[in-house]
């Protein structure tokens, strides 16, 4: 994006400010709308980080460094939704005293251990086992290595389904893919799916893969674990803030098909160890992802911070 470009949002968002006068200014994104919102000058000002913000864009750059500075320092409050990214932030000059973790949160109304045979009937898939992928098709999420992975489990598993939702611009690669593998009859494309629908598709899985080679909490890790579906997650600082090895999942390099084959079929296999991890993380994410309790948790920082202007 070019200065223009952010000129012309600054501008724009000095404008309205003028016209509401809010109580509170808060910009998602720091490396975008985070600059904008850090510029106006109006405080109380809140920026929330999502993710490769924090972790990729100020590393590619002295400038996206020095923009990313400029943005912790401004803020009167910086959220984040792991441990892992706060510690990036103070790294980057936030202080430690205006950082709060916030999760998203799932609905766990919507996102609940169920029954969905109608799903299963809809894919004709049977009561073979299900491995599911809620990323989206970007080189960041290593969809290549759960599809190589899963053609492999299928030599052992012949009668498993792999079933990826979401959408994303290499969708058509990850096709090609598994067309050259041959496992189109195993591998089911959803499209996007709404919230309702997302959460019956994973009450059949029995493993849910989800591999980023970076992330932060990502919500398709938070709602399958609602739904009592056992995980495997990549190695990152972030995912060991909800998954232990071997414990309520298994945790890979995110780029290793063998190891990702090798633990799909074990788990598999094992249902002492799924059981396990199913009723651990529906108490898990019970216990520390509820969405309303994190959104009642974020109005009371708007409010504190709004009463001190």
């Amino acid at each position: 994006k070019t200065p223009l470009y952010f000129l012309r949002k600054l501008l724009g968002l000095k404008r309205v400010i003028k016209e509401i006068q809010p109580d509170l200014l808060h910009s998602h994104y720091i490396t975008g709308e985070g600059y904008i919102g850090a510029m106006t000058g109006f405080h109380p000002f809140v920026s929330t980080i999502w993710g490769t913000d924090i972790y990729v864009r100020p590393q590619k750059g002295i400038d996206e460094k020095l923009f990313t500075k400029f943005v912790m320092k401004r803020s009167d409050l910086v959220t984040a939704d792991s441990q892992d990214q706060i510690d990036a932030a103070v790294e980057l000059g936030a202080s430690p005293d205006k950082c709060r973790l916030v999760q998203w949160g799932v609905d766990l109304k919507t996102f609940r251990p169920r029954v969905a045979s109608d799903v299963r009937s809809r894919l004709g898939i049977g009561d073979g086992p299900v491995v599911i992928s809620q990323r989206k098709f970007q080189p960041l999420y290593n969809i290549d290595i759960i599809v190589q992975s899963f053609s492999n489990v299928l030599k052992i598993l012949p009668n498993a389904h792999l079933i990826l939702t979401g959408d994303g611009f290499d969708e058509v690669k990850v096709r090609d893919q598994v067309c050259r593998l041959c496992i189109d009859a195993n591998v089911h494309f959803t499209g996007y799916l709404g919230y309702s629908d997302l959460a019956l598709y994973l009450s059949v899985a029995d493993i849910a893969v989800s591999i980023p080679s970076w992330d932060g909490t990502a919500m398709a890790i938070l709602e399958a674990m609602a739904c009592g579906v056992p995980l495997i997650v990549s190695d990152l600082a972030s995912n060991r803030e909800w998954i232990e090895d071997g414990k309520n999942g298994y945790i890979i390099q995110p780029r290793d098909h063998e190891q990702l084959t090798d633990r799909i079929i074990e788990l598999l296999k094992d249902r002492t160890s799924s059981e396990r991890f199913s009723s651990q993380n529906v108490e898990i994410a019970q216990e520390r992802a509820d969405h309303e309790k994190h959104m009642a948790r974020m109005e009371t920082y708007y409010r504190e911070l709004c009463g001190r202007q």
